[in-house]
């Protein structure tokens, strides 16, 4: 809203379910003209939005990741072949959002990460998602996908400050440590948080923790980096490991000495499930990564 009222280029495009993401009767009135609802057609709301980016306009589609799949043709041949300065708000894409089969936002990641030229960010906190929100809304170089994070609501200072994300697919090391480097993407972030301190206290040194904010790209030079003094790198993913995010990582290790685990969901169809218990299910409580990694550093 804020946006809208400093900027009369900004049009938020839904196709239906505003209200999923807060923007109730009084709002879409507020926007007026700035607001534009197709009507459950995915496709169309894509469209419109490469139709108003080629025209200089700032648009942002908000609507649930499961719904987006609908639309790839137009994300990639509309958008993205196109380079244009389209903002995706995607709502629903944590494993603990909606669990029932037909509204699953696990695959998100691996479906969209990657097409060319689509950048798709993960923020951990609300000042980060903010701040992606509004860089991209603003600048004019990519297409943007955003995951609205699914976790448990959280507050970071430390992100406060950066505002702008034009050095694509740079990671950011939150605590610079050793042997061991945890790669916590997005809403699965407060998880490497655990696993970082459950390592520091049970194997008595402090590895490293990642944010890597950028879920569709790679961070070559911090991993060159980490062969250094690490032996392990373990990624954790809201979303399914295969074609995910975790084996991007794994890739561009595959010639070398670097060990890596991935961590996530499994590329199946999951309906109404408990989500603490998949996590169990899957080996991915702290405590049963913790076992892990000790058991792959020989300890």
């Amino acid at each position: 809203m804020e946006r809208a009222a400093k900027d009369r280029k900004f049009v938020v495009v839904t196709p239906a379910m505003p209200a999923s993401v807060g923007l109730v009767p009084e709002l879409r009135v507020k926007l007026g003209s700035q607001y534009l609802d197709v009507g459950i057609a995915e496709e169309a709301a894509v469209a419109v939005c490469a139709g108003i980016a080629k025209n200089g306009g700032n648009p942002l589609l908000v609507t649930n990741m499961t719904f987006l799949q609908r639309a790839y043709d137009q994300i990639s041949q509309d958008v993205c072949i196109n380079n244009l300065p389209v903002t995706m708000l995607m709502n629903y894409t944590s494993f603990d959002g909606l669990t029932d089969v037909t509204h699953l936002g696990i695959f998100g990641l691996a479906v969209f990460t990657n097409i060319p030229n689509l950048v798709v960010l993960a923020p951990t906190c609300a000042e980060e998602y903010l701040n992606m929100l509004n860089w991209s809304v603003g600048q004019k170089s990519h297409p943007v996908l955003i995951l609205i994070p699914g976790n448990e609501f959280a507050h970071r200072e430390s992100c406060a400050d950066e505002k702008t994300f034009d050095a694509l697919d740079t990671y950011k090391v939150e605590k610079k440590g050793e042997k061991v480097a945890v790669v916590a993407l997005g809403d699965f972030y407060q998880k490497g948080e655990a696993l970082a301190a459950a390592i520091k206290t049970g194997l008595g040194f402090e590895p490293t923790l990642i944010n890597p904010r950028f879920a569709s790209g790679v961070d070559k030079k911090l991993l060159e980096e980490l062969k250094k003094d690490h032996g392990l790198v373990i990624t954790l993913e809201d979303g399914i490991t295969s074609g995910g995010f975790g084996e991007k990582i794994a890739s561009f290790y595959g010639t070398s000495n670097m060990k890596v685990k991935n961590y996530g969901l499994e590329k199946k169809f999951y309906d109404r499930y408990n989500p603490a218990g998949l996590l169990k299910e899957l080996g991915m409580s702290t405590e049963q990564i913790l076992a892990d990694v000790k058991g792959i550093l020989g300890k």
